[in-house]
């Protein structure tokens, strides 16, 4: 896993004016905390933040804080506003190096488009999978190629590909994923063979005929 560099700013218990001045600025107030690390109000810089998004906020961080020192750590939580998704707050873990974390991967679907051309409709019930491993060894995401489904199958948690230094903590048999067909499908006729029409001889030449 890459790890990313973000220069975070101590700061003290803001006043709600206070914090909405530094998202105002790009910045997003945090916290960081940890099993040897007291809980510490940080802010990050606007520029770490872009850096963090381009991750989509997941990924191993080395943040480093004004006056504190260099912390490796792992975003555990992300506050957004219900309706704008706008950033609010994130919760950094410190981690040990050599120590296992459970985090939660984002799941990353291949072959969407395959499956939409044979008419089958994705409903995706599970986006994220929790896995155990050494911070450094844990992925950004999991890819799950499900090009090959079809209408009516599913995918599994435990079909997913986890790398090999990673313990899988989820439920293995937890529904990621069904292919369903649209609900304004068409009804499939069934045409049924027309049986032939006896038709009798009307002038007497006694005779008859199927058309």
């Amino acid at each position: 896993m890459e790890r990313i560099i973000l220069q975070a700013g101590l700061r003290t218990a803001l006043t709600k004016g206070e914090r909405n001045q530094i998202r105002r600025e790009g910045g997003v107030p945090a916290i960081l905390y940890g099993k040897s690390v007291e809980p510490t109000p940080i802010y990050i810089t606007p520029e770490a933040f872009k850096k963090l998004a381009h991750h989509n906020g997941y990924g191993l961080v080395e943040l480093q804080v004004d006056g504190k020192g260099t912390y490796s750590a792992m975003v555990h939580k992300i506050e957004r506003e219900p309706v704008s998704k706008r950033v609010l707050h994130i919760d950094f873990h410190a981690v040990q190096m050599n120590e296992p974390v459970d985090v939660d991967v984002p799941i990353i679907l291949v072959g969407l488009e395959q499956v939409e051309k044979r008419g089958g409709i994705v409903q995706q019930q599970v986006r994220e999978v929790m896995v155990r491993a050494l911070p450094a060894d844990v992925p950004e995401h999991v890819s799950a190629d499900i090009s090959s489904l079809e209408i009516g199958q599913a995918l599994l948690v435990g079909q997913l590909p986890i790398p090999e230094r990673c313990e899988l903590k989820s439920d293995p048999d937890q529904v990621v994923l069904s292919v369903i067909e649209p609900k304004n499908a068409p009804p499939e006729l069934e045409i049924e063979p027309k049986e032939p029409e006896l038709v009798h001889d009307t002038e007497g030449k006694g005779e008859e005929a199927y058309v």
